[in-house]
């Protein structure tokens, strides 16, 4: 598959196709909290839906979707350090977690429909802020599908094979979503698989 054939914006078959039938979350208008205000976002959730899946390749998990409340507005402020503690106001912006790779997060920006990394290890310093890592929803639901897409060779027995097919994913998932290039999310994700 060459990059000209991988969607920018997927639809439900190309990710179903990747990640199995019945591998989407899609709520409906009421299952959407109003905090998340980027249209792109919540139309890409309504019509197409994003994937609810554990990827055990790279220990990516997103199945806390399809919990009652497993997409749940956060303070953006309040997580990422930028909040006194004894600011009472209330919050502004918004974060919603969308993948968890341990205790690592990748939160979708409620306002912006960026997706940010975020080490909740770091929040109480200032320092759960870990830059971008996807440029939008969409984008990062592509990243998700090329990495099932790949999971067999990247989990093969041989060598050589899963070492060129670890570096065949990462130039793909890199000429999809700029961001994955200087993303400390996925350099981590690519130093375990070597």
């Amino acid at each position: 598959m060459t990059s000209s054939d991988i969607p920018r914006i997927p639809d439900a078959g190309w990710l179903e196709e990747r990640l199995g039938e019945g591998s989407l979350w899609r709520p409906d208008e009421a299952g959407l909290p109003a905090e998340l205000t980027d249209a792109e976002s919540r139309e890409f959730l309504l019509t197409v839906g994003f994937p609810a899946v554990n990827l055990h390749v790279v220990g990516i998990d997103t199945t806390h979707l399809r919990d009652e409340d497993g997409f749940e507005p956060l303070d953006s402020d309040e997580i990422y350090g930028r909040r006194y503690p004894d600011d009472d106001s209330p919050p502004k912006d918004f974060s919603l977690t969308v993948a968890l790779w341990g205790d690592q997060h990748l939160m979708l920006d409620a306002a912006d429909g960026g997706i940010t990394h975020y080490d909740p290890n770091g929040w109480d310093h200032g320092d759960g802020w870990q830059g971008p890592a996807a440029h939008s929803l969409p984008a990062l639901a592509v990243l998700l599908g090329l990495i099932a897409e790949s999971a067999d060779a990247v989990d093969a027995d041989d060598d050589a094979e899963r070492a060129a097919a670890i570096t065949d994913l990462r130039e793909r998932m890199a000429g999809q979503d700029f961001y994955v290039v200087d993303s400390a999310f996925w350099d981590e994700i690519f130093e375990q698989l070597a």
